[in-house]
């Protein structure tokens, strides 16, 4: 299958498998974009254990990272948890972290940050540099 270039509707998702093959530890990152009372509830962030999480739609049990799910249940809904002053790039993961990592493109992000026009999205989004492990969705 030969590469194309990413366009504003490309869409993209954190590739948690870039993680474990560039040695990088996600669950740091994670704990960089919890808000005050969740880094406060897991002052220690690398020795949080999974938790049982019950999917509000299907009523299913599995086994969730306690972290993110402070991050998905209580973070997200804080005024001010993605805000025009940070960084592009945490702003874009903290989108996918409180979307439950669906893929979306450029334009469906500046949905989101509507501060960043998606052309620019898009040039940070698919530079060379990946950030956060966040990657064109591969079909």
């Amino acid at each position: 299958m030969a590469w194309k270039r990413p366009t504003v509707n490309t869409p993209f998702h954190i590739d948690w498998e870039w993680w474990t093959e560039n040695d990088q530890n996600y669950r740091l990152y994670l704990y960089e974009q919890l808000c005050e009372e969740c880094r406060r509830r897991f002052p220690a962030g690398m020795d949080v254990e999974e938790v049982d999480w019950i999917d509000p739609e299907t009523a299913e049990v599995t086994r969730a990272d306690a972290l993110l799910m402070c991050l998905r249940m209580r973070c997200v809904n804080e005024p001010d948890y993605i805000t025009a002053s940070l960084p592009l790039t945490a702003a874009v993961f903290r989108v996918f972290l409180m979307n439950g990592n669906k893929p979306l493109s450029a334009n469906d992000l500046h949905d989101y940050l509507q501060w960043r026009p998606a052309s620019t999205i898009l040039r940070v989004l698919a530079g060379r540099q990946v950030h956060y492990g966040v990657r064109p969705v591969v079909v």
